[in-house]
C-alpha cells in the first residue's frame, strides 16, 4: 500500500483508499509502517512474512460490545506488532468462550463482570491470554466504554499473568529435543552446515546459510529473514584478510532501532557472497530486497507474496535439511531436532559456561530482560547438577565433559613452562606444617607477562589462555586432589544438595580431564 494513495482522516486517525477500504497506520517500525486493512469484519496485515487476521465474525460477542472492542485496539494497532491482530481473536475468542462456560452473559458491555467472575476466566487463561485482556480490558476502563469498571480495572492490575514457572525450562532442564545442543552435536551441526558447494540445490545452501548465520550471531531468525539484499559489509584491508560485518535489524520490544552490525567470519562472508551469485539467489534478493531467501523446490515459493520468509519456513527448512541428512544425535540416537532457537539456546549456554557476565550474554542475543538470561546459568548451575549426574553417573569432571570438551581449558599443552611455575597445592592449610610434607607436584607454568592476579593452580586449569600446562606432568593427580578437596568440602557442608561449589570443582574437573586427553595425545604422537 503507497501512502500517496491513502487520505487522512484527522478526525479518526485512520487514512482512507478512493476505494472505500480503511486503514491503521502502524509504526511498530517507524522506519517501516505497516498499513492494517479495517474495513470489514477482517482485519488484516502482512508483516514478517505472515499475514496476520483478526476476523471479529468468529468472535461470539454482541455487535455492540465487538465495536467497543474494535475502538480500543485501533489504537493498540498503531505501536503493537502487526502479529497482534490474530493474537487479539485467539484471546478474545477464549475469553468469551469462558464466559458463556461459567454461566456468564456479558450482552453489549462488561457490566455484569465482577472480581469473581474476572478471577474464574483468569484460571483458565494462558499468561498471554491474561495479559491482552487484562490491558484490553483497562483500557475499556480508562476511555469509559464498554461498561468497564475503573475499580475492577485496578484491582486486576496487580494480578501476576505468569504461574510460577521456569523461564526457558528446556534449556534449565536440558531438553535433549529442545534444549541446548551438547559438545558432540553442535560440532556434528556445525560441521554439515558449513559443508557445501554449488552443486547443491539452491534451496539447501540458501538453509544452510540461514544456519550458519544463526550459529555466528545467535540472532532472532526474524532478524536474520528481515536483512536487506545490502546488509553485507565488507571492509578491506590492506595488510591482512578483509573484514565482515552484516547489518542485523532490531526485533520485539527493540524494533525500530538502529540496525545492529555484528562482525562474521571471513569464511562465512565469503560464503554469503557466492551464495549471493547463484541466480535464483540474486532473482529473490532483487525482487524483495532480502539477503537471506529461501528458493522454492519447484516454482516461485509462496513466502515471495509476503516480502520475506517466515520464522516457522526457516525453521522447517532446517529441520528437513538434517532429516534428509539423517544426522543422528551421539545423545539421543534420533535424528538431531535442529531449530533457530536451539542455536540460540546452545550459544547462550555456551557463554554461561565460559563465566560471561549476563549483561553481556543479554547484549548478545539482545533479549529486553537480562533476568531472561538466567536460564542460561541456571543451565550450568547446581540446579541442574543432580539432574545431569542421574543421567551420566560418571563422576566428578564428566558432567562437564559430556558439555564441551574445551569449553574450560583454554591454555596450551607445551614442554616448556618457563620461569612461573605452576603446582599441585598439597600442603593443607589447616594443618601444622609436618617435617616430611610432600614436595608440589609442578603440572606447568604461567605464559602471562607481568603479574598475575588469579589463583594459582585453580584460575590455571579453569580457563586462563596462559596457562602452559607441561606434557610431561602427571595431570591425573591435579584430578585426585581435585576429588579429594571436593570431598572434604562435602563432609565440611554436612552432606547438603549440590551447591555453587560442587559446579566450580565439576568444572576445574572437567578442564583438568581434558589437559589429560591432550597431553596423552601430543605424547602418543611425539613416540611415532
Amino acid at each position: 500500500m503507497e501512502r500517496s494513495e491513502l487520505t487522512e482522516d484527522f478526525e479518526t486517525g485512520l487514512f482512507r483508499h478512493p476505494d472505500g477500504r480503511v486503514f491503521v497506520r502502524c509504526e511498530f517500525n517507524p522506519e517501516d509502517p505497516v498499513w492494517i486493512d479495517v474495513s470489514s469484519d477482517s482485519w488484516s496485515a502482512t508483516y514478517s512474512g505472515n499475514q496476520h487476521i483478526c476476523d471479529w465474525s468468529k468472535i461470539d460477542a454482541s455487535p455492540k460490545l465487538i465495536s467497543s472492542l474494535q475502538d480500543v485496539l485501533k489504537d493498540r494497532l498503531r505501536t503493537n506488532s502487526p502479529s497482534y491482530l490474530s493474537r487479539c481473536e485467539i484471546s478474545l475468542r477464549k475469553f468469551f468462550r469462558i464466559s458463556e462456560d461459567i454461566g456468564l452473559v456479558l450482552g453489549d458491555d462488561f457490566a455484569l463482570l465482577d472480581t469473581s467472575s474476572f478471577l474464574e476466566i483468569w484460571s483458565v487463561l494462558t499468561s498471554f491470554d491474561r495479559s491482552l485482556i487484562r490491558s484490553i480490558y483497562m483500557e475499556c476502563a480508562e476511555k469509559n466504554i464498554a461498561g468497564a469498571d475503573y475499580g475492577l480495572a485496578r484491582e486486576i492490575k496487580d494480578w501476576r499473568a505468569r504461574n510460577d514457572v521456569v523461564q526457558l525450562r528446556d534449556v534449565v532442564q536440558w531438553n535433549p529435543e529442545k534444549g541446548a545442543f551438547t559438545a558432540a552435536e553442535w560440532e556434528i551441526v556445525r560441521g554439515f552446515l558449513e559443508h557445501w558447494d554449488l552443486n547443491e540445490h539452491p534451496h539447501v545452501i540458501a538453509s544452510k546459510i540461514f544456519g550458519r548465520i544463526m550459529t555466528e550471531t545467535l540472532k532472532r531468525p526474524s532478524q536474520i529473514w528481515s536483512m536487506p539484499k545490502d546488509a553485507l559489509w565488507v571492509v578491506p584491508s590492506s595488510d591482512g584478510p578483509d573484514e565482515y560485518f552484516l547489518r542485523i535489524p532490531k526485533a520485539k520490544a527493540q524494533t525500530g532501532e538502529r540496525p545492529g552490525v555484528w562482525q562474521i567470519t571471513e569464511s562465512l562472508g565469503q560464503a554469503i557472497q557466492e551464495y549471493s551469485q547463484i541466480p535464483e539467489i540474486r532473482t529473490l534478493q532483487e525482487q524483495v530486497n532480502r539477503l537471506a531467501v529461501l528458493p522454492g523446490r519447484q516454482g516461485t515459493p509462496r513466502w515471495v507474496q509476503f516480502g520475506q520468509v517466515d520464522a516457522q519456513s526457516g525453521k522447517t527448512c532446517l529441520q528437513n535439511l538434517v532429516r534428509n541428512e539423517e544426522l543422528i544425535s551421539p545423545r539421543t540416537g534420533q535424528v538431531i531436532n535442529l531449530t533457530p532457537y536451539r542455536i540460540r539456546h546452545t550459544g547462550g549456554t555456551a557463554m554461561a559456561l565460559q563465566g560471561i557476565a549476563r549483561e553481556q550474554i543479554q547484549e548478545i542475543l539482545e533479549h529486553d530482560s537480562p533476568f531472561t538470561c538466567d536460564a542460561y546459568i541456571q543451565a550450568v548451575g547446581s540446579d541442574l547438577m543432580p539432574a545431569l549426574e542421574r543421567a551420566t553417573d560418571r563422576g566428578v569432571g564428566e558432567v562437564f565433559a559430556i558439555l564441551s570438551e574445551a569449553y574450560f581449558f583454554k591454555g596450551t599443552i607445551t614442554d616448556d613452562i618457563g620461569k612461573k611455575a605452576i603446582a599441585i597445592p598439597t600442603v593443607n592449610l589447616h594443618e601444622p606444617p609436618a617435617n616430611d610434607a610432600p614436595v608440589p607436584a609442578v603440572v606447568g607454568g604461567c605464559g602471562k607477562q607481568g603479574t598475575c592476579t588469579k589463583h594459582p593452580f585453580w584460575a590455571c586449569y579453569n580457563g586462563c589462555p596462559h596457562f602452559l600446562a607441561w606434557k610431561e606432568a602427571d595431570h591425573r593427580k591435579s584430578l585426585d586432589y581435585v576429588e579429594s578437596e571436593l570431598t572434604r568440602w562435602s563432609k565440611a557442608e554436612g552432606g547438603k544438595e549440590r551447591s555453587k561449589l560442587h559446579k566450580d570443582f565439576d568444572r576445574i574437573a572437567a578442564s583438568i580431564r581434558e589437559v589429560v586427553q591432550q597431553a596423552e595425545a601430543v605424547n602418543g604422537d611425539a613416540a611415532v
